[in-house]
C-alpha cells in the first residue's frame, strides 16, 4: 500500500463467521492489510497496537486501541480534520510562526515504459513529479481481480482524501492532494514507491507477497463491547 497509508496501526477483531474472497498484502517487513469488497485493514507495527479498517465505498473508516478497548468511527473527512488538528497541536509555536507555504505545487504524471513484476503481478512505473522536480516513483498493478477488491471507481476520491490529509497534515496541501495524484488510484494499485521528496531516492516498502484468501467478515466488523472516544484520545491524548 502507499507509504502515508502503511504509516498507520493495528489488532484482532471478532465477528461473523462469513467470509468473503479478498486479498492478503504483505510488504517486505513483515506489515499485513487484508483487503476485501473495497475494505482495508491495516495493522503497522509502527502504529503502537492501532488498528484502522477503511471502508473505500463508503468513504468511513474506524480505529482501534484493542489494548485499551476504545475506538473512534467516522468519514475520511472527519478523519482529515482531526489528523489535522492533533498535528497542529504538536507543532512548535516557532515552527508554526515561521509559516511555510501552502501553495498547491504543479504536479505531472509521467508514464513510462518500464515494467517490474511484483509479488507476482505485473507492474508499471509512473513518474510522480512536482513542479518540474522528481517527487516519487510508483509501480502500479493493473489486475483486475485486485481492482475489483478495491472498488477502484472510488478509489480516487477516498485514497486521494485520506493520503492527502496524511501527508499536508498541518503543512497545508501537497503533491498526494492534487487531483492529479488522486486519479492514478483509477490506473492501478502501487505495489512499490521509491520516494525523492527530500532530494534522495529512499525505496519505501514494497510489496512483497500478494494472495489471495477468504476474509471474515468479522476483520471489518467495528470491534463489540469497546467504548467510543474521540480521536485524539484513540492516539493516547487526552480528551479536550
Amino acid at each position: 500500500m502507499h507509504r502515508v497509508l502503511a504509516a498507520l496501526l493495528g489488532a484482532l477483531l471478532f465477528g461473523p463467521l462469513a467470509a468473503h474472497a479478498g486479498f492478503l498484502i504483505v510488504d517486505e517487513n513483515g506489515e499485513q492489510v487484508l483487503l476485501s469488497t473495497g475494505r482495508l485493514k491495516m495493522a503497522p507495527r509502527s502504529a503502537g497496537g492501532l488498528v484502522l479498517m477503511l471502508d473505500v465505498g463508503r468513504g468511513r473508516l474506524w480505529v482501534a486501541d484493542p489494548g485499551r478497548r476504545r475506538y473512534w468511527e467516522g468519514t475520511v473527512d472527519e478523519y482529515c480534520e482531526g489528523v489535522r488538528g492533533l498535528a497542529a497541536a504538536s507543532t512548535p509555536d516557532a515552527e508554526k510562526s515561521s509559516g511555510g507555504s501552502s501553495r498547491t505545487p504543479q504536479v505531472t504524471i509521467e508514464r513510462t515504459p518500464d515494467t517490474a513484476t511484483i509479488a507476482g503481478l505485473p507492474t508499471r512505473k509512473v513518474r510522480v513529479l512536482a513542479d518540474g522536480t522528481l517527487y516519487e516513483e510508483l509501480w502500479l498493478a493493473s489486475d483486475p481481480a485486485l481492482l475489483g477488491e478495491l472498488i477502484v471507481a472510488r478509489a480516487p476520491d477516498t485514497f486521494g482524501r485520506m493520503t492527502g490529509c496524511l501527508s499536508t497534515a498541518g503543512r497545508g496541501r501537497g503533491v498526494e492532494a492534487t487531483e492529479e495524484f488522486r486519479r492514478l488510484y483509477s490506473e492501478g494499485w502501487p505495489l512499490k514507491v521509491v520516494f525523492h521528496g527530500d532530494g534522495s531516492a529512499v525505496p519505501v516498502t514494497a510489496v512483497a507477497r500478494l494472495e489471495r484468501r477468504d476474509i471474515p467478515e468479522g476483520e471489518f466488523t467495528r470491534p463489540a463491547g469497546f467504548a467510543a472516544v474521540s480521536l485524539p484520545e484513540v492516539f493516547g491524548r487526552a480528551a479536550p
